[in-house]
């Protein structure tokens, strides 16, 4: 079982794992700058564009949950997400803010970790870690 986790960690070791993750050609990288994002409609923005989803999730939260419980279309064996200067990232809208980082860890990573073998045929577990930089 792989153990996906959200981890607060400095800039210093960000950049680090920005490092070690670009030596790694099977695993696929989002930077996210947390004062750029304010709103649902910033941070849909920009994670549709990273994930390069397929189809627009500004207004269904459930297409959203699907799409990165998905990521096919990306073929990578891992996934790192990265979201710099955190206390800035939807600092506006604090329910938002927790609300977002919650989905990840009740849906999102136990997904990758461990349900994705359970749900689905010759589903694979994969690493998908998060990092909120202080």
């Amino acid at each position: 079982m792989i153990q996906n986790k959200i981890y607060h960690i400095t800039a210093m070791e960000a950049d680090k794992i920005v490092q070690e993750t670009n030596e790694s050609a099977n695993l696929h990288l989002v930077e996210l700058q947390g004062e750029e994002i304010q709103s649902w409609e910033d941070y849909m923005s920009k994670i549709e564009s990273a994930f390069e989803f397929p189809t627009s999730c500004i207004d269904n939260v459930n297409r959203y949950n699907n799409w990165l419980r998905d990521l096919s279309w990306l073929g990578k064996d891992g996934y790192v997400l990265i979201i710099r200067d955190f206390k800035d990232f939807l600092n506006q809208d604090l329910i938002l803010k927790y609300k977002t980082i919650g989905r990840y860890a009740d849906t999102v990573l136990p997904w990758w970790g461990e349900n994705i073998e359970k749900y689905i045929i010759d589903g694979k577990a994969k690493p998908f870690n998060v990092y909120l930089v202080d």
